[in-house]
């Protein structure tokens, strides 16, 4: 069950305010050329442990024909490791990125400072219908690089790192597009001036680390609109609250537990939202 709610919260961005880099020669060329005639894509990474025995950090994309299409075809171990100029513009206070506001703690001059070394993977996707542009989803483990002790990023994976769209504009600007914890899918459905849809999540545990609700969280729905992605529709989530509140449950019993807190989970959604769009620009 998918508790849903609409919000229409802007956050546009200012052509003006984008930051722009020298060129260089790309790094991050995929192992597979995705294309752009998929219904949808969905965007996942993974970051294991960080151990000398096991793989560096990497990712996939599903691409969907169609709405039809329930399995997809998956493209595997497509990311790469993160080209400078990119890793720059992600932390250059000039690109436009409208989603500051909402992940604080990401861009704080000594969290920005460990970012420098975090391992960071991108891979390059078509976002629009404008060749003169370029775009990537781009990951990094804010678990492992910002948050866990020595020790424990030896010990923990993360399988819901941090994820960025990042677009370089035909004047060699760059501009985040898009921003969230978890997966990223990029839909063909309903585009906006030749602009994809995209959706990302949020999750409670990363936004309201010390709410005594661990768990649930939301899947944003971005379309653009004018010169920027707005908020166009939100889906409450609150199936990992299962294992950890009430794993025992079934049937009946299952369900008010799931609606229980998947109430909790909207209201800190709802929240949230409310005091963003204070600060939306």
């Amino acid at each position: 069950m998918v508790c849903h709610i609409k919000t229409l919260v802007p956050l546009l961005l200012v052509a003006g305010c984008c930051y722009s880099v020298s060129s260089r020669a790309e790094t991050d060329t995929p192992a597979v050329k995705l294309g752009s005639s998929w219904y949808k894509a969905a965007f996942e990474t993974r970051f294991p442990p960080q151990g000398a025995s096991l793989p560096p950090p990497n990712g996939s994309a599903v691409l969907y024909k169609n709405k039809a299409d329930l399995a997809g075809e998956a493209h595997t171990d497509i990311y790469k490791p993160v080209a400078k100029e990119l890793r720059t513009a992600l932390a250059a206070p000039r690109t436009a990125n409208p989603f500051r506001t909402q992940f604080p703690d990401l861009y704080t001059a000594a969290n920005l400072a460990k970012r420098d070394d975090c391992a960071m993977i991108s891979v390059p996707v078509e976002v629009d219908d404008k060749s003169a542009t370029k775009e990537w989803v781009v990951a990094f483990s804010a678990l492992q690089c910002l948050d866990a002790d020595p020790s424990a990023v030896l010990r923990a994976g993360d399988s819901t790192p941090h994820q960025w769209v990042l677009q370089k504009t035909a004047a060699g600007k760059y501009r985040v597009l898009a921003e969230g914890d978890g997966q990223v899918y990029i839909t063909n459905h309903q585009k906006e001036q030749g602009y994809k849809e995209i959706r990302t999540n949020l999750l409670i545990k990363r936004i309201l680390p010390d709410n005594a609700l661990q768990c649930g969280g939301a899947e944003f729905t971005w379309r653009y609109r004018n010169n920027g992605y707005a908020l166009a529709d939100t889906d409450i989530m609150a199936q990992d609250c299962e294992p950890l509140y009430f794993p025992e449950l079934t049937g009946e019993a299952w369900q008010k537990a799931y609606d229980k807190y998947a109430a909790r989970v909207k209201t800190l959604v709802e929240q949230w939202l409310k005091d963003q769009s204070l600060a939306a620009p």
